[in-house]
């Protein structure tokens, strides 16, 4: 499906082309104009020097002149209005007429290609004047008694003018399509490496997670390559993870489950009542081991994976701790053991957490149930409900043998087991806990009684999670 997908090569180059054509469009009209203003402003000097010229050359003459008719003075091909380029010129010479008036109104002299009339008033400067509808440039020019008009007509100077033009925005419109060839020929080439990078990814292996080689690339891409990469790790860390998963799971169930095939293997081979109930009351006890443990690795899996959303609303702890207390009695007096419960409430302000109950149940439940396990027989499970210094603390404290300073940390791992060859648990109590404490913004402290002995498990929640207002 390719909605929304488009090309970088290809919105690069349109965009690019777009916004040269723009601007040279616009340098290309405005370098037209100027030189349209340029070249008027040019024809025009040029026609008042002809006309001084002119006045050096032949008007001081004719104004004492006397002559019945008015003297037809011919201009040489190469200067006159006829156009064209020839062996001897240039067809942007002058192309110019000219008339000498007296002061009293009469031809004294003309171009053989101006007019009989006169090109405009007899007053100086520059006029424009329509005769025979023909369109003239005029500058006048007294010179004692005598005027002098030159004049060149609008269509030659227009016809050089767009000449001029042409010349103006021709190399700008080569060099405009030049440069969009090169702008694409340059974004083509640098935009090779993209393809290069996707060239890598498809040849890799399906089930390759290696990193993706960033050799070659430039810096752009860097980054992308890096998340990619990122992305993979995370990814085979997942695998990783899960593999694991089902290795442990493998070899933790098949222990308990191979305890009660034994068991009922016993019961069905057994001599009496007596045996048979024995044997059917351990098969029941391993039972429920496997229970536990598919349980354990069922909640690790969804912990570790993030499957499982973690809600977060006000909830009172103290509360959570009474009802998972009164669960776990039972089981702990079957064990001889007590379990007792200390809250700091004083009836106004109860100590409450941002979290999801269920999880948090669960995380007192595999600590007390941690207590109970390690802890000394016949001994204490004490739980506690504190606040120092605006923070919530959970603690979880036995009579067992306190853990050494050097296995603090180990025995988060999962799948670790403190006292080696233990038959029950699968190493994975604490794990829950410190994944239960992370998604809650918590930490997991691991410590020992003041009187050096036993094992005191602090959950510390963090600012915010404090008592209710």
């Amino acid at each position: 499906m390719r909605a929304g997908r488009y090309s970088i090569r290809q919105r690069l180059v349109t965009r690019t082309m777009a916004c040269l054509l723009l601007v040279l469009g616009a340098t290309a009209v405005a370098a037209h104009l100027f030189a349209r203003h340029e070249s008027q402003e040019f024809f025009s000097a040029r026609l008042a020097s002809s006309a001084r010229v002119l006045e050096s050359l032949a008007a001081h003459q004719l104004e004492t002149a006397t002559v019945a008719a008015p003297i037809e003075i011919p201009i040489p091909r190469e200067i006159g209005l006829h156009g064209g380029p020839s062996r001897y010129g240039h067809p942007y010479e002058h192309k110019i007429a000219f008339q000498v008036w007296s002061a009293d109104g009469r031809l004294l002299a003309r171009s053989a290609s101006a007019p009989a009339a006169a090109f405009g008033p007899f007053a100086p400067g520059f006029a424009e004047k329509r005769i025979d509808d023909v369109l003239w440039q005029v500058f006048v020019l007294r010179s004692g008694n005598v005027w002098l008009q030159v004049a060149e007509k609008d269509e030659v100077r227009e016809e050089m003018v767009e000449q001029l033009g042409t010349s103006v925005l021709l190399p700008l419109a080569v060099g405009g399509l030049l440069l969009v060839v090169a702008v694409n020929l340059v974004l083509t080439a640098n935009l090779a490496p993209l393809r290069t990078l996707a060239d890598r990814i498809a040849g890799r292996e399906p089930e390759s997670l290696e990193p993706v080689e960033q050799a070659g690339l430039p810096d752009e891409l860097t980054p992308v390559v890096d998340e990619l990469n990122s992305l993979l790790l995370r990814v085979r860390r997942a695998f990783e993870r899960e593999q694991q998963f089902i290795d442990a799971a493998a070899h933790e169930i098949r222990t308990p489950v191979a305890a009660v095939q034994l068991h009922v293997q016993n019961a069905q081979r057994a001599g009496d009542d007596a045996e048979r109930a024995q044997s059917l009351a351990e098969a029941s006890a391993a039972l429920r081991r496997t229970t536990l443990l598919a349980e354990q690795l069922l909640t690790f899996s969804r912990l570790a994976s993030k499957t499982d959303l973690v809600r977060h609303e006000p909830v009172v702890l103290a509360e959570v701790c009474r009802d998972v207390v009164s669960l776990e009695a039972p089981l702990l007096e079957r064990r001889g053991q007590s379990i007792g419960l200390d809250v700091e409430d004083d009836g106004q302000a109860p100590l409450q957490v941002l979290g999801d109950r269920y999880r948090l149940e669960q995380l007192l439940r595999n600590l007390i149930d941690n207590a109970s396990q390690h802890g000394a027989a016949g001994g204490d499970v004490d739980v506690a409900v504190l606040a120092r210094a605006g923070r919530v603390l959970l603690r979880v404290a036995n009579d067992g043998v306190p853990v050494p300073e050097e296995e603090t940390e180990r025995i988060f791992l999962p799948y670790y087991r403190l006292q080696a060859g233990a038959v029950y648990g699968a190493g994975l109590g604490l794990s829950i806990v410190r994944e239960i404490a992370s998604q809650h913004q918590a930490t997991v402290a691991v410590g020992r009684k003041d009187d050096g002995q036993g094992c005191v498990v602090t959950v510390t929640f963090a600012p915010g999670h404090g008592p209710a207002a």
